[in-house]
């Protein structure tokens, strides 16, 4: 015979269903605020990441107008001797950018000759241009000597070091050991690996060299190179020629810069000296490499790019390399 509940007990069953469907729903609703949050966040990441998406193709379209800019530069014999900017307003912000004459620097990666077989070897001229180059900005002999060393050890494809130079053996002992990188240098910063070249010594030589994507000499633009980077005049030049010689030179350069590269080796502090071809062939009175830097703000998102572009000389430009840089 089937037992009857009690008022009291059935009191006491139905507050504990009661409490058991609070308790469900209590967790549902928690359950449901965390998924709405949860949703509500990817919605934002992912409206932030088209953001920043948008503003990376906004900027890669700025890049490719810095290249026809470039060209039309170059076409027209265009002096830069300051940065030329320009800005564009887009939906939900803008592009700023600036093209600069990128040429007058010495090519760390001429120090080699490429040879046949896909090997570097030392280019003698250029290491010579090379050790005067730092002894113009301050190094000593002995120090000129070591830099010039240990940078030419560690892009050469031979594991010999040459006098005050450095290879594996030389940093496989430390702490972090590694190995020469036995190719080109890729940018700049890459000097931090090499012997000698501590913060200070990078910091002085810095605003006079660069890393471009070839052993060829860098072709200095007379047009536009500044007071300040005289020591590239003076290390390419050789000889008895100094450093007030290279400013003076500088300094009575015409207005409007030079019409053609003759005039320039005709000037009196150069036309008496015995100057090979080889030297005369890394100077021009046009620019030959572009920095170009685009800021892109759209909406909450910023992006940065920086490009080096060059123009040979039919007037064609190409992108060299380019660094991105994100910032919220």
């Amino acid at each position: 015979m089937k037992k009857r509940l009690s008022l009291q007990e059935f009191k006491r069953d139905t507050g504990a269903a009661l409490v058991t469907v609070l308790l469900l729903v209590s967790v549902m609703a928690i359950g449901a605020v965390v998924t709405f949050e949860a949703l509500g966040f990817s919605i934002k990441r992912s409206s932030a990441q088209r953001q920043f998406d948008q503003a990376g193709f906004y900027a890669l379209g700025g890049e490719q107008l810095a290249v026809v800019a470039a060209e039309s530069l170059y076409g027209s014999s265009a002096q830069l001797d300051e940065p030329r900017p320009v800005s564009f307003e887009i939906e939900g912000g803008r592009i700023d950018g600036l093209i600069a004459d990128a040429s007058n620097c010495f090519n760390i990666n001429s120090l080699m000759e490429r040879r046949d077989i896909g090997t570097y070897a030392v280019r003698a001229s250029a290491a010579q241009q090379y050790r005067r180059l730092l002894m113009t900005i301050g190094f000593n002999e002995r120090q000129s000597e070591q830099l010039t060393a240990t940078l030419i050890d560690w892009i050469d494809s031979d594991a010999r070091p040459m006098p005050s130079g450095a290879e594996d053996y030389d940093y496989s002992g430390r702490d972090r050991p590694y190995r020469t990188a036995n190719t080109l240098v890729t940018d700049v910063s890459e000097l931090y690996l090499v012997r000698g070249y501590d913060d200070s010594a990078v910091s002085v030589l810095k605003p006079f060299i660069c890393a471009l994507d070839t052993t060829a000499p860098a072709v200095m633009n007379i047009n536009t190179l500044p007071v300040d980077r005289a020591p590239l005049l003076v290390a390419l030049i050789g000889g008895d020629f100094k450093i007030e010689d290279a400013v003076e030179l500088i300094l009575s350069r015409p207005g409007k810069g030079y019409d053609n590269l003759s005039d320039f080796w005709l000037e009196p502090a150069l036309a008496a000296r015995d100057v090979d071809q080889s030297i005369r062939k890394q100077t021009s009175v046009k620019p030959r490499y572009f920095l170009s830097k685009i800021r892109v703000k759209h909406f909450d998102a910023t992006t940065f790019l920086t490009s080096l572009i060059q123009v040979d000389e039919a007037g064609v430009g190409r992108l060299v390399s380019h660094q991105r840089g994100v910032l919220p």
